[in-house]
């Protein structure tokens, strides 16, 4: 089949919406159609129309992603977080930013974040997560759903079994929950198993090192030693890597530069 151009032309034509826009018409001639005339629309419609579809598109994706990022137990304030946001204000932290990146690209073995509140360890954890997949809590949260699994629907083995498998398991605040025989079977358990099974996995606490510690009984209960059983600690050893953050808290500058220095603020 063929189609004959018959005639082009530019008019001025008018949108309700814009006014008045110059578009060329086109007159064809289809030997199955017959005769049409194409008008242009107005190309300011046309954008506005191409910006509605783009925004729907980038609405329903944030969609997506909020969903896996509530699948992976990250918290709505991380929901932003990545490598390309995190502030890197001083060597210690470049240097971490580096290893957690690298990290990130081949996840293998373990990553031991140690320091204080506002340092950026959580951040960066989630933007590893992000990147390899798995899941976060806090060891209190792993406590808290072994607990609910006795005599629940979700079984203790369930709940484990998870914590075993997933491509990359986080477990925040190492150091809050309180000691007992129950936790450190879980923890020592869940190492264990992805320690034999050669899956990643990070862990994040408010604590320093033995040898780092100042205190004259070690290790104190700000040391990560004093949180973990022997077997966790070997593991650790030997395919961990330490990571330190001794920057001041980051949300004290954030909370300075927004109220000033000594604002009765907290």
């Amino acid at each position: 089949m063929n189609t004959a151009i018959c005639e082009n032309k530019t008019i001025t034509l008018e949108c309700p919406k814009h006014g008045e826009y110059a578009g060329e018409v086109i007159k064809l001639d289809h030997e199955l159609f017959g005769k049409k005339e194409l008008t242009p629309k107005c190309p300011h419609c046309h954008n506005e129309n191409e910006q509605w579809h783009q925004a729907e598109k980038e609405k329903q994706q944030k969609q997506r992603d909020i969903q896996k990022w509530q699948s992976m137990n990250i918290e709505p304030r991380f929901y932003e977080s990545s490598f390309d946001n995190f502030n890197a204000y001083n060597p210690e932290l470049q240097k971490n930013l580096t290893l957690c990146c690298a990290f990130a690209e081949k996840p293998e073995g373990k990553l031991i974040m140690l320091g204080e509140n506002g340092n950026g360890k959580t951040h960066l954890a989630v933007s590893v997560l992000k990147k390899v997949g798995g899941i976060m809590y806090t060891a209190y949260e792993i406590g808290m759903n072994l607990r609910q699994s006795y005599g629940g629907d979700t079984k203790e083995w369930e709940v484990l079994n998870k914590l075993c498998t997933v491509p990359l398991l986080v477990i925040d605040e190492v150091e809050k929950i309180k000691d007992s025989e129950a936790k450190q079977n879980w923890m020592s358990y869940v190492v264990g198993k992805r320690y034999d099974r050669m899956l990643p996995l990070i862990l994040i606490a408010n604590c320093h090192v033995e040898k780092d510690c100042s205190k004259t009984e070690k290790p104190c209960s700000k040391c990560l030693e004093f949180h973990l059983e022997n077997d966790v600690l070997s593991r650790i050893v030997e395919d961990g890597h330490a990571l330190k953050f001794s920057s001041d808290d980051y949300r004290r500058k954030i909370r300075n530069s927004k109220f000033g220095v000594g604002s009765a603020h907290v």
